[in-house]
């Protein structure tokens, strides 16, 4: 007895067929029943329960693309602006989560003692910073991240005109 097995391609139309040697030997995925006769310019397609002719090569069906979920991806995009720093009196200063707290303390207690001061820690190295300068360098942090924060609302308002693209998404940012 002969043994052939018949593979089909991922829209499950018939592409081939070959004679097994060896019968009890491992089976590929993605066989089944014989496929019917085709003439010419015909295909076969396996549904699952049983072959249908087709007088041409289907068109796969795509899935819809995924809607992006854009209050997420806005959201992400404000945290990545907000945390990613600002330059202050030519200094680079960190506004991650940590440094705004820090910051937030060092402007509390310039405001309950004028006189002050304190060693700040930057990329480049350790700077003195005056109360003034401490209140000024909060009131920068927190213009920034409220920026951040009007920006993302603007584009939650482009979602829900349907305007949003991923091109805004970038665009806009302090």
């Amino acid at each position: 007895m002969e043994t052939y097995v018949y593979l089909w391609d991922s829209n499950k139309v018939f592409t081939s067929a070959f004679k097994v040697e060896d019968p009890l030997g491992p089976v590929p995925a993605g066989t089944a029943t014989e496929p019917p006769k085709l003439a010419d310019g015909e295909f076969a397609q396996w549904d699952g329960l049983e072959w249908s002719k087709l007088s041409s090569y289907p068109v796969p069906v795509l899935p819809e693309p995924p809607v992006p979920d854009w209050p997420a991806l806005i959201a992400a995009r404000r945290y990545q602006a907000e945390t990613a720093g600002i330059t202050f009196e030519g200094m680079a200063v960190a506004t991650d989560d940590r440094s705004q707290t820090l910051i937030t303390g060092a402007a509390l207690q310039a405001l309950i003692d004028p006189e002050y001061s304190l060693q700040w820690k930057t990329a480049t190295g350790f700077v003195q910073l005056t109360g003034q300068q401490i209140l000024a360098l909060a009131s920068t942090v927190r213009a920034h991240v409220q920026a951040c924060f009007d920006r993302e609302a603007e584009l939650q308002a482009a979602v829900a005109e349907g305007s949003i693209t991923t091109e805004l998404l970038e665009q806009g940012w302090p």
